[in-house]
């Protein structure tokens, strides 16, 4: 059985929602709040789904799956919303991995779910993009078989874009995630080590892509 944690709500959408999943054999891990999260073996889940997000639980949400690393951080962020209002709240939304909005039902959230799957940057805790292979548990790089020295810095970064292929960072956000919120250096440490891990491996193709006005996505 698969299973989803989701954040639901009072709405007749999120128990429709959540009812018809269960009929579809969905396993649904309920959670009140981001905190949540930790009470629940994560890394057994095939999503998570927030229903009619607010700002903070979004970040906050977010922020848990990216510190925790690993298969876990490959764990596609779902948002459901209720109307088409939240639309305009873009800086939310980046947050997200996907979003649909009623009156979609639990068909296409799964099909979504499947999409995102098959996207993630690869299986266990080893990612392989190309002749790029990181094994996570071993703090470990390759490139075409051979090992490719990494700072932890670097490591680290690489490991977090690499998990979520195709979502564009801010630098703000890198350097939060990174480097943590008592980190006094400026953005351009960001760019720096950016620019040391395209040195490393970007000796065939690019696995890096700037994001003008942004910051920084993982081609995969």
């Amino acid at each position: 059985m698969k299973a989803i944690a989701f954040h639901g709500d009072v709405s007749e959408y999120s128990r429709d929602l959540s009812a018809g999943l269960k009929e579809s054999g969905w396993e649904l891990i309920g959670f009140e709040s981001p905190d949540g999260l930790n009470e629940i073996a994560v890394d057994s889940l095939s999503a998570v789904v927030l229903m009619n997000p607010r700002f903070r639980s979004a970040r906050a949400v977010r922020n848990i799956l990216d510190n925790l690393g690993g298969l876990i951080s490959r764990i596609p962020l779902i948002a459901v919303l209720g109307d088409y209002a939240l639309l305009s709240e873009p800086e939310m939304l980046r947050y997200f991995d996907d979003f649909l909005v009623a009156p979609a039902g639990q068909e296409e959230l799964a099909c979504r779910l499947e999409v995102l799957a098959s996207r993630r940057g690869g299986k266990g805790n080893t990612i392989k993009v190309g002749e790029l292979v990181i094994n996570i548990d071993e703090h470990r790089v390759l490139l075409g078989g051979k090992p490719v020295d990494f700072t932890y810095k670097e490591f680290e970064l690489l490991k977090m874009m690499a998990a979520t292929p195709g979502r564009a960072y801010s630098r703000e956000e890198l350097l939060r995630n990174i480097w943590g919120y008592d980190y006094f250096g400026g953005t351009r440490t960001v760019d720096v080590h950016v620019r040391r891990i395209r040195a490393k491996v970007e000796h065939s193709r690019r696995y890096i892509e700037t994001v003008h006005g942004v910051g920084y996505r993982f081609i995969s």
